[in-house]
């Protein structure tokens, strides 16, 4: 396992540099860095174009993101905006929870 120095999260085998922050990827923390992360749900998309705009207003506020998508829009790449079925899961960190769903309301309305 790899992790980012700065974010203390685990990065895919032979990634160089954090794809969140940039920094430099270190073989192993040592114990006290270790975390555990919690996941918080922030919002559920029907449509995955709307999922992803929340995804990058979050992003650039600085927060951690990880969108799941459907079977069809994650496996087949597809960008369609009004498929049946299509529906998107937009999560952030725990500790974020309470300013991710500020801007998601923000943008949604809901």
């Amino acid at each position: 396992m790899s992790y980012c120095a700065k974010c203390l999260i685990e990065i895919a085998p032979r990634v160089k540099d954090c794809p969140q922050c940039g920094s430099p990827v270190v073989g192993q923390l040592a114990p006290e860095q270790k975390v555990r992360v919690e996941w918080c749900l922030v919002g559920i998309f029907n449509d995955v174009t709307q999922a992803n705009m929340a995804k990058i207003a979050l992003e650039s506020n600085g927060l951690p993101v990880l969108l799941k998508t459907d079977v069809i829009h994650s496996a087949l790449l597809v960008q369609g905006t009004a498929l049946p079925g299509a529906y998107a899961l937009l999560f952030v960190l725990r500790r974020d929870r309470l300013i991710a769903r500020r801007i998601v309301k923000g943008m949604t309305g809901k």
